[in-house]
C-alpha cells in the first residue's frame, strides 16, 4: 500500500514538476495522492455524520426551547386572567396584583428565552444547515469525483501509450516489459497537469471544509456561549429585581391567610350551628324504609307491575287541585287515566323518567315523576308512606326490567321495547346537542353538526367527517346522529365530552385565526384536522417523559377526571402500558374497571376505544385480561363495552389457564357468564346499549314551574306546551345548555369560549352522570 502524501510534499513536488516537467516518479506519487484522497474522504464522511447528528440535537434543543416559550407564554396569559379577575373582586385586590406581577415576570423570562432560541437558530442551526447542504452535501465520494475522473483519464492514456510502445518495440524485434514514466512524460503532460489540477481543487475544498468545521464552527460555539451568558445574566437581573417584591409578598400572604382563617372559623361555627338546627329536619325526612333520592333500585318484592289510584296535582291555568287518577304500570310504561274514562290515558316511557322525593313533604307520601320526553314534572301523592314506597319501588323495578329485556331477546313486547330504547336514544342525543360548543362543528365551526366521533365524543359536520374517515378508525370512528341507529353505548362519551371541553385541550395552543371556517377548502381542512388529531400539534405538553405521563394517567383514573384523561391522551400515552406503583402491574383499562363504581363508565369507554385493539388482551402479572377483571368484580356494563369492541377476548386464558367465562362461573357472577355465552354465540348486538343513569333532567326548576292538568291538555297538548317549547328554544335558554354550576363563572355570567377568555369549564357533566349500581336505568 502506498504511503500517504502530505499537502506540503504535494505542493513541493507539483511546483517542481510545473517549473521543470520530468515526471519520472509521477506514477508513484499519483498512487500516494489516490491513497491520501481516499483517507481524506473517509475522514470527511465521519465528520459529515457527526455534524448531521449535531445539527439534529441542536434543532431538537431549538424545538424544545420554542415549546417552553409557548408554554411559558400560556402560563403568563392564565396568570394575567386570574389577576384581572381577582383584582376587581372585593378583598382580593392584593391577590390579583400578585398574580399580575407573576404574569409580568413570566412574560419577561419568556421573552428572554425566545431571544435565546432565535440566537440558537442564527448562531448554530443556520450555519450547520448551510454547511451540510453546501460544502458537505451529498455522500461519500462526491467531492472527489472530478479527481477520480482525472485519475482515470491519466490511467487510460498511459495504458494506451504503453500498448503502442510495446507494439512498436515488438515490430522492431525487441521485447519490452514496461514503459517508464520518463518515456511518456511529454505525451502525458496534459493528463498529468489535469490530475494535478483536480488534486489541487480537491485539497482546496478539503481545506475550506476543515476551516468551517474547525475554526468557524468553534467560533459559532463561542458566540453561543456568549449568548447563553447574556441570557442567564439577564434572567438573574429579572429575578433579582423581583426579589424585593417577593419578600414583601410573603409577609402580605401571611396577613391574608390570617384573614381567611378568621373567616373560615366564623363560617365553620355558623355551619355547625345550622347543622344542629337541621338535625331534626333531616331525621324527619329520612324514610323508615331507607329510600333516598339517589337510590335507584326498587324493592324487588313489589314487582314490576302495579295498578291503583294516586292523587295527581294539577297546577294549570284553570285550577290548582289534587285529583284522584287511576295509574297503571305495565311493560315499562306508566299510564295515567283522565277523569273522563272515555279519553285515552297519558302514557309515559319510564326509560326517560326520573323519580324524586319531596324533601319538605310533612306527610312523607308525595313524590315527583320527571319525564324528559314530555318536558314535564308530574306531582303524585300516595295514601301513606308505605304506599308511596311501593309505587316508587315498582316504578324503578319496571324501568330496570324494560331495559334488561332489551338484552334477553324476548319476542313479547319487543316492538315497544325497541321503541322505548329509540325514544331514550333521541332524548340523549337532544341533551348531547345542548352541551357547550356542540351547536357548531368541533373542527370548522359549521352550524348544526350531524356527525359524531364515537371514540372522542365530539360533533362534526359532513365535510370534516370525510377527513375523519380518511384518517382511519384508529383515529376517529364516525356515526351519524340523524341517519344511523345508534346504541346508547355509542353515546357514553358524547354525553360527557363537549366540543368546547375537547378543544380546550386539543386546541390549547392554537391561534384561532389559523382554524378553518365552514367555507374553507378541503385541503386546508384536511391539513388542520390531521395536525389536530394525528400529530396533536395544538395540545400543551405537560409531562417531561413517559413516566410522568403514566403517573398523570393513573391520577386521572383515580380522580375520575375525563379531561385529565384526555390530556394524557393528547400527549400520546399508550393506555395498554403497565401503570406505575400498582399491585399487579395493571394497565389503565384494568384500573378503570376496578374503579368503576357506577359513575365512571365513560372513563372505561374512552380508554377502551382509544387503545390499540391488538393490545386489549394485555394481562396483569396474573395474566388476567380486562375481561377477567369484569368477571371477577361483576362489572356487567364494562363487560358490555369490552365484548362489543373485542368479542374474541373470551378465548384468552390467565396464568391459571382460566378463561373469563370460567372465572365468572367460579365467582357465580351469572349475568357476566350469560354475556360471555352470548358473545361466543355471536349475539354481539345485545351489547349496543348500556344501563346507566343518563342524567337527562339537568334543569329541574324548569319542569317544576309548569305543570298542566291532564284535562287542560286534553286534545290540545301541543298548544298547551307552546310556552314551554318557546322557552326552551329562546337564545337566552340556549346559552344555559348545561347546569349553571358547570358553565357559569363566579359572577354568574356564562363562561366564554376558553380560547378567548382562558376559562376552561372542564365539563363537570362527567361528575354529575351516575351509573345505577343496581343496573337500573334512571334519567
Amino acid at each position: 500500500m502506498p504511503e500517504q502524501i502530505s499537502v506540503d510534499d504535494f505542493l513541493q513536488e507539483t511546483w517542481d514538476d510545473y517549473k521543470q516537467p520530468t515526471a519520472s516518479n509521477f506514477i508513484n506519487r499519483m498512487g500516494q495522492c489516490r491513497h491520501s484522497a481516499n483517507l481524506i474522504e473517509e475522514g470527511l464522511d465521519f465528520e459529515r455524520s457527526g455534524l448531521s447528528k449535531m445539527k439534529k440535537s441542536v434543532k431538537a434543543l431549538h424545538s424544545s426551547g420554542n415549546m417552553h416559550v409557548a408554554n411559558e407564554s400560556y402560563l403568563a396569559e392564565n396568570l394575567e386572567r386570574l389577576g384581572s379577575y381577582s383584582i376587581n373582586r372585593e378583598n382580593e385586590a392584593d391577590i390579583g396584583a400578585a398574580f399580575l406581577k407573576f404574569a409580568v415576570v413570566t412574560k419577561e423570562l419568556s421573552a428572554l428565552m425566545k431571544n435565546m432560541m432565535q440566537n440558537i437558530n442564527n448562531i448554530l442551526v443556520f450555519p450547520l444547515d448551510s454547511f451540510l447542504k453546501g460544502d458537505l452535501r451529498g455522500v461519500k465520494g462526491d467531492l472527489k469525483k472530478p479527481f477520480d475522473k482525472a485519475s482515470k483519464e491519466y490511467d487510460n492514456k498511459f495504458n494506451k501509450i504503453e500498448k503502442e510502445r510495446k507494439k512498436q518495440a515488438l515490430e522492431a524485434g525487441l521485447f519490452k516489459t514496461e514503459v517508464s514514466g520518463a518515456e511518456v512524460a511529454e505525451e502525458m503532460e496534459k493528463e498529468r497537469r489535469l490530475f494535478q489540477l483536480q488534486m489541487c481543487e480537491y485539497l482546496i475544498k478539503v481545506n475550506e471544509i476543515k476551516t468551517k468545521k474547525g475554526v468557524d464552527l468553534l467560533q459559532h460555539l463561542v458566540e453561543y456561549y456568549q449568548a447563553q451568558n447574556n441570557f442567564f445574566q439577564d434572567g438573574l437581573k429579572t429575578i433579582d429585581h423581583f426579589r424585593c417584591y417577593i419578600e414583601e409578598l410573603v409577609g402580605q400572604l401571611g396577613r391574608i391567610r390570617q384573614r381567611y382563617d378568621a373567616e373560615k372559623r366564623q363560617l365553620v361555627e355558623l355551619r355547625d350551628a345550622l347543622k344542629s338546627s337541621m338535625q331534626a329536619y333531616k331525621e324527619s325526612s329520612v324514610s323508615s324504609a331507607s329510600y333516598s333520592l339517589h337510590q335507584l333500585q326498587g324493592n324487588k318484592a313489589h314487582g314490576c307491575n302495579r295498578t291503583g289510584f294516586l292523587l295527581k296535582k294539577s297546577d294549570g291555568k284553570m285550577r290548582k287541585v289534587w285529583q284522584r287518577r287511576r295509574c297503571s304500570i305495565q311493560d315499562g310504561t306508566l299510564s295515567i287515566s283522565h277523569s273522563d274514562t272515555s279519553k285515552e290515558p297519558v302514557k309515559l316511557n319510564l326509560l326517560t323518567c326520573q323519580v324524586k322525593l319531596i324533601p319538605d313533604d310533612p306527610g312523607k307520601k308525595c313524590f315527583d315523576l320527571i319525564s324528559s320526553s314530555k318536558n314535564r314534572t308530574y306531582h303524585f301523592q300516595a295514601d301513606d308512606t308505605r304506599d308511596m314506597e311501593e309505587w316508587i319501588s315498582v316504578l324503578n323495578n319496571a324501568r330496570e326490567a324494560i331495559f334488561n329485556k332489551a338484552f334477553e331477546g324476548e319476542s313479547s313486547s319487543s316492538c315497544s321495547i325497541n321503541q322505548s330504547l329509540k325514544e331514550l336514544t333521541r332524548t340523549i342525543i337532544h341533551e348531547v346537542r345542548r352541551l357547550p360548543g356542540n351547536r357548531i362543528c368541533c373542527d370548522c365551526g359549521a352550524p348544526d353538526p350531524e356527525w359524531l366521533s364515537v371514540n372522542l365524543g365530539v360533533l362534526i359536520c359532513l365535510e370534516c367527517c370525510g377527513v375523519h374517515r380518511q384518517m382511519g378508525v384508529h383515529i376517529s370512528r364516525t356515526q351519524s346522529i340523524v341517519i344511523d341507529d345508534l346504541g346508547t353505548s355509542q353515546l357514553l362519551l358524547a354525553r360527557v365530552v363537549s366540543n368546547r371541553g375537547f378543544n380546550d385541550i386539543m386546541e390549547a395552543t392554537l391561534d384561532m385565526k389559523h382554524k378553518p371556517s365552514p367555507s374553507s377548502d378541503m385541503e386546508e381542512r384536511k391539513a388542520f384536522i390531521r395536525a389536530k388529531y394525528e400529530k396533536r400539534r395544538f395540545a400543551i405538553v405537560t409531562c417531561a417523559d413517559e413516566d410522568d405521563r403514566r403517573l398523570d394517567l393513573k391520577q386521572a383514573i383515580l380522580t375520575k377526571d375525563i379531561y385529565a384523561l384526555l390530556q394524557v391522551f393528547a400527549e400520546g400515552i399508550d393506555f395498554m402500558d403497565a401503570l406505575p406503583d400498582t399491585e399487579r402491574g395493571e394497565t389503565a383499562l384494568h384500573l378503570a374497571i376496578q374503579q368503576e363504581d357506577g359513575s365512571t363508565l365513560y372513563m372505561v369507554d374512552f380508554i377502551l376505544q382509544n387503545s390499540n385493539s391488538q393490545r386489549l388482551k394485555q394481562g396483569d402479572m396474573n395474566g388476567d385480561t380486562a375481561l377477567h377483571v369484569c368477571a371477577q368484580l361483576n362489572q356487567t356494563e364494562c363487560m358490555k363495552l369490552l365484548l362489543r369492541v373485542q368479542p374474541d377476548l373470551v378465548n384468552y386464558e390467565n396464568q391459571q389457564g382460566l378463561t373469563a367465562l370460567e372465572v365468572a362461573q367460579d365467582r357465580h357472577t351469572d349475568l357476566c357468564a350469560e354475556m360471555i355465552n352470548n358473545a361466543i354465540a355471536g349475539k354481539t348486538d345485545q351489547f349496543d346499549n348500556v344501563n346507566v343513569d343518563w342524567h337527562l333532567i339537568q334543569d329541574d326548576h324548569l319542569y317544576d314551574t309548569v305543570d298542566y292538568s291532564d284535562d287542560d291538555l286534553d286534545g290540545s297538548n301541543v298548544r298547551a306546551f307552546e310556552p314551554l317549547n318557546g322557552y326552551l328554544n329562546t337564545p337566552e335558554r340556549k346559552c344555559h345548555s348545561r347546569p349553571g354550576s358547570l358553565i357559569l363563572m363566579a359572577d354568574g355570567a356564562p363562561a366564554a369560549q376558553p380560547q378567548q377568555q382562558g376559562y376552561r369549564e372542564r365539563s363537570s357533566t362527567a361528575d354529575s352522570l351516575k351509573v345505577a349500581p343496581s343496573g337500573g336505568v334512571s334519567t
